[in-house]
């Protein structure tokens, strides 16, 4: 469905997040594959006409019932007024999009991704980074949070990001990973075997501003504590992956925010009550649980996904197919299914976590077999379902709660004076968490996002394999 639009100006009937002409000049950018907004994120100004969005379902993000017939009203990049039609003026001279019915809400947010590996969530695609950006966009992700990689590589990548010279998701980034002697990750780890060597290790964190610190499996109780101690002095956060100890309290004992996933061990009612007490943090990664066991691997019609299909590369989805043809040996049988109840631990974790008013944001882990970019967020918040949150509260974990984790007042709901990071979308999500899946539109602080541009040009072409930035 098209919607209209009305008033003094006319900008093209194809466009849903109309601007003149004259105000939204596109810079092309090296990459071949996408168009990038000219200084994206630059902030508007009051002198700048109006764009009001009516015949909206409003979701705002808070939780809230949506409002049926509602106005939102944008000057710049900054949402001026939004709520019921009758309650909201629209300015003289505004341009005015008819949505008909569809729904507008904020932008999704990905708080747990990392922007470098392949599909099979061990292999380094670092050349990849023009699709990984593209399909997060095309699924409505407007905002990651980037737990773990090279650190120079990603603050480069969100550095040009937030300048506007490279299209993307607004990127939050932990820089490298803070583990033991023995990294799991080398590549993508500071190596601390004592508290000694901590303090030059948050020095160079800080330098370059990442937004948290991870702590990772193999720091010690008195690393760890050490690390909180450290960050704290330069005003950062410390969350944590200690793999089968997330949601040990002796964790949070050690200072910590939270932790980057939800734990596999299920928790007690006392263990519910003292993260609450504490104000501890979860990102869900249930979708990266899932593709332990292997599920979605026996079922490959999500690759059929427009979200998946129009932003993979032909090389990865064969990837896929030749993975979940593989026969596994009696050792990785076994690992699935034990992981098919850890999985269930933590969905019961997310839901009595999430009922007991600790802070839940959405995250994927992506990329891993059956965990994609883009879409395994629409999964995600679909898995949150099955573990009983209700589809708008699914949509808040994956919206103002991921503004609430990482400590953003500006981004995260539809209200006056936020950013106007939106997506509409072409279904009831509220009713139907898969109708997130439906975007048909984003729009990043205020600008439209060409969304067919953020296709693979190639896709269909089985002779084709990225080999460079350009191909992306």
């Amino acid at each position: 469905m098209k919607p209209t639009d009305t008033g003094t100006r006319r900008p093209s009937r194809r466009r849903f997040f109309g601007v003149p002409g004259g105000l939204l000049i596109l810079a092309v950018v090296v990459f071949a594959t996408c168009l990038a907004p000219a200084r994206a994120g630059a902030t508007g100004t009051a002198a700048q006409p109006a764009q009001a969005f009516t015949n909206a379902v409003l979701i705002d993000g808070t939780g809230v019932s949506p409002v049926e017939r509602a106005t939102v009203v944008i000057r710049g990049a900054t949402i001026e007024a939004a709520g019921p039609a009758g309650q909201v003026k629209i300015p003289a001279g505004a341009v005015v999009t008819d949505l008909h019915g569809m729904v507008l809400m904020p932008g999704l947010a990905d708080m747990h991704v990392h922007l470098l590996g392949g599909w099979d969530g061990h292999a380094v695609d670092m050349l990849g980074y023009r699709r990984y950006m593209n399909a997060l966009l095309y699924a409505g992700i407007t905002t990651v949070l980037d737990t773990g990689n090279v650190q120079p590589y990603i603050v480069q990548l969100r550095a040009e990001t937030a300048a506007g010279r490279l299209l993307g998701p607004h990127i939050y980034c932990v820089g490298g990973l803070v583990d033991g002697a023995d990294p799991a990750w080398p590549p993508l780890s500071y190596a601390v075997a004592s508290v000694g060597q901590v303090a030059l290790v948050v020095k160079a964190l800080k330098r370059d501003n990442v937004d948290l610190i991870k702590g990772y499996v193999g720091l010690s109780h008195s690393v760890l504590e050490r690390l909180v101690e450290e960050g704290r002095k330069v005003s950062l956060r410390v969350i944590v992956d200690q793999w089968q100890r997330n949601g040990s309290p002796d964790l949070v004992e050690d200072g910590i925010y939270g932790f980057a996933h939800l734990p596999t061990r299920l928790l007690s009612t006392d263990n519910v009550h003292f993260m609450q007490q504490h104000n501890t943090v979860f990102i869900s990664t249930l979708i990266v649980y899932e593709s332990q066991t292997r599920k979605r691997l026996r079922d490959l019609t999500f690759l059929q996904d427009p979200l998946v299909r129009d932003t993979s590369p032909p090389s990865f989805l064969a990837g896929l197919r030749a993975e979940a043809a593989r026969k596994l040996d009696a050792d990785e049988a076994a690992h699935a299914q034990r992981w098919e109840k850890l999985q269930q631990n933590a969905m019961d974790n997310a839901k009595a976590l999430f009922g007991a008013g600790v802070l839940l944001a959405a995250g994927t882990d992506a990329p891993y077999p059956g965990d994609m970019q883009g879409e395994g967020l629409h999964h995600e918040l679909e898995l949150l379902v099955a573990a009983g949150l209700t589809p708008l509260e699914a949509i808040t974990v994956a919206t103002r709660n991921a503004a609430r984790l990482i400590g953003a007042s500006d981004w995260g709901t539809i209200e006056a004076g936020k950013l106007a990071t939106l997506i509409v979308v072409d279904g009831r999500p509220d009713s139907n968490i898969s109708d997130t899946r439906k975007v048909v539109e984003v729009m990043l602080r205020g600008r439209k996002i060409d969304r067919e541009s953020l296709k693979m040009a190639r896709q269909n072409d089985p002779g084709y394999e990225p080999v460079s930035p350009t191909d992306f």
